[in-house]
């Protein structure tokens, strides 16, 4: 091994902590992955609701409001709460803003051929269709579910 020390200094420009600000394209996606706080908080949210749900004694014949009582909980005073009612309300609109964001990158992130023989493409519109149709498909299904429970 060599002895010699380098006394070489690499030039490093500064970065500004707002460098994403300056460009559209960088804010975009800055702001799509700031959307995955909103995600992460729904998700947890609803990971909350399920424990509180398995916590309810419901063996009994006739389920009472005690023995309901961790999910009513959950229902009335944590998702009635204002502030939890706004966080719901701005999570929705960022995960809606990820979702389209996210079908419009799909086209490009995943290449579907026509077939095996070929090197064309399925149009770019195809692919977000049926993501949309997908996501509307399965919306549905969500609320056709929670109505009939009712």
């Amino acid at each position: 091994m060599s002895e010699a020390k380098n006394f070489r200094k690499p030039y490093v420009p500064p970065v500004e902590k707002t460098w994403w600000t300056k460009n559209p394209f960088y804010f975009r996606y800055i702001a799509r992955e700031l959307t995955s706080g909103c995600a992460l908080f729904v998700a947890l949210e609803l990971v909350l609701g399920i424990f509180l749900f398995l916590m309810c004694d419901l063996d009994s014949e006739v389920a009472t409001s005690q023995s309901a009582a961790p999910y009513i909980w959950w229902v009335q005073s944590f998702l009635g709460n204002p502030i939890i009612m706004l966080l719901n309300l701005a999570s929705l609109g960022a995960v809606l803003f990820h979702a389209v964001t996210w079908f419009a990158l799909m086209p490009k992130a995943v290449r579907v051929f026509m077939n095996k023989t070929t090197t064309e493409l399925i149009p770019e519109s195809f692919t977000m269709i049926g993501l949309y149709a997908v996501m509307g498909g399965a919306t549905l299904v969500i609320l056709i579910a929670a109505f009939a429970s009712m």
